[in-house]
């Protein structure tokens, strides 16, 4: 089962080995205030794809929700693909 991310990449489901917790991947560049959060998804051919939101500061938890809810379903198409 191919899953879109929002992004436009497609996973194939079935290829997934794992997903990580959600965490921060620090600084966006020059601007101290912007930062990185995301979670990864590592693949059975020792392939990572990252999923990663830029946020600011002051707007982390309604990333950190979105990803959440991203991550949730991607979970729950993976297992579903893993009980056929």
């Amino acid at each position: 089962m191919l899953y879109t991310l929002p992004d436009g990449r497609k996973i194939n489901l079935a290829r997934v080995k794992s997903i990580s917790k959600i965490r921060e991947y620090g600084q966006t560049g020059q601007i101290i205030e912007e930062q990185f959060i995301g979670f990864a998804i590592h693949l059975k051919n020792n392939e990572t794809i990252e999923i990663k939101d830029k946020y600011h500061y002051s707007d982390w938890s309604e990333v950190k929700i979105r990803l959440s809810k991203l991550r949730d379903d991607i979970i729950a198409k993976w297992e579903q693909v893993q009980k056929k």
